[in-house]
Formats: C-alpha cells, sequence, structure tokens
C-alpha cells in the first residue's frame, strides 16, 4: 500500500473505501461493439489517504477477427499487444473474479460512463445490481484543472489531467499506458480531490 500526502445512471455518495476501475478496450463505442482487453483495480482508503492494487488482468479475445486499426489502438493506446491478450484470461474468469471483489462495495472511474457504462455493467460482468456507482472523477477533476469538456473523460483526458494535476507522478506510472497505470493515476487523482475537500 503506497500514502500519498499531497496537500446517465444514479450515483450514490462516498464511503471511506472506494474501488476505482479502468478499463483497455478495442474502441471507444462501448458494449456491445468494442471489447475490454485490460482490467485493473485499485483500492482507496479516503481516510488513511493511502491506495494499493487489488487486481490487474489482461483479457483474452479472439485477436484473429481484429482489424489492423483495431491492433494498432490497442497497442497504441493502452501498450497491449495482441499477444499480451491471445495469452489473457479467460473473460468469464475476469468477470466472476470481479463480481467477487466489487459485490456490494463503491466503485469509480474516472471515466464512468466510459469503462462502467459502457463495459463493466454489461454481460459477462453484469455489474451493475452489484456495486454502487459513485460521481465520476472526471467530473470533479475539472475544477483542479480546466480542460474542453469532451476531453476531460476518457483515456486521454485522464492522462492530460493526471499530469497537470499531479505534475510529480505520485502514482509511478510514468509512460505506461495500461489499465494498471490508468487505474493508478486515477486513483492519485482522487485522493488529491478528496484532500482538498473537492470529492
Amino acid at each position: 500500500m503506497k500514502n500519498y500526502l499531497s496537500e446517465g445512471e444514479d450515483f450514490v455518495g462516498m464511503s471511506d473505501n472506494i474501488h476505482v476501475l479502468a478499463v483497455s478496450k478495442t474502441g471507444d463505442n462501448g458494449f456491445p461493439i468494442d471489447q475490454v482487453v485490460e482490467v485493473a483495480v485499485f483500492k482507496v482508503d479516503l481516510s488513511a489517504n493511502m491506495m494499493e492494487s487489488v487486481y490487474d488482468k489482461v483479457v483474452r479475445q479472439d485477436t484473429s477477427v481484429w482489424s489492423e486499426e483495431v491492433k494498432a489502438h490497442v497497442q497504441d493506446v493502452y501498450g497491449v499487444s495482441t499477444e499480451d491478450v491471445e495469452k489473457g484470461m479467460d473473460e468469464d474468469d475476469v468477470a466472476k473474479d470481479l463480481r467477487e471483489l466489487l459485490q456490494g462495495e463503491t466503485i469509480t472511474a474516472f471515466d464512468v460512463k466510459s469503462d462502467f457504462m459502457g463495459h463493466l455493467k454489461n454481460e459477462p460482468y453484469a455489474l451493475a445490481r452489484k456495486v454502487e456507482v459513485s460521481s465520476a472523477i472526471s467530473s470533479r477533476s475539472s475544477f483542479l484543472y480546466r480542460i474542453p469538456s469532451k476531453q476531460t473523460s476518457g483515456t486521454e483526458g485522464l492522462r492530460i489531467s493526471y499530469k497537470a494535476i499531479l505534475p510529480d507522478d505520485p502514482a509511478a506510472a510514468g509512460d505506461l499506458a495500461g489499465a494498471y497505470e490508468d487505474a493508478a493515476r486515477a486513483s492519485a487523482i482522487l485522493l488529491e480531490l478528496h484532500q482538498r475537500g473537492l470529492y
């Protein structure tokens, strides 16, 4: 566990513990058009100002049906190769793990609409009635760093916001681009927002 000491649907209020999700996917259209290729979850303890990784898996998909554009998108945006995906964990097993991990918990993401609503609330994950969903981190990060609203969500918005809000990279994400790093970035932003009374 690392300590940070920096000064559509219905959403619920905050609890002291919240799970922050990040999803790498084949595109930005959501289910059923796009597939999940990686999922990462961080548990954030707001009262202790701490966060820890609790889940990180590449999801196996049939890449033989992917276009060259999809392969390039997954590699360029998330740093995940087709070989990584082919060796990943069965999607039904990842979904089962996430249901067991997150049952009854409060969750959020930098972009709840894209990551949760677009993918994890749907089959095979089916988390819609199993979790409490809090406001998107992007909806509050704009108080600290103002970028055009169309860019505040999504992977690009997360990475831009993180560099602007936390230029010292407290999550140690560096230039890496997977779901693990994105979940770490989003968790660090969440802690910063909480410290400032903005989340």
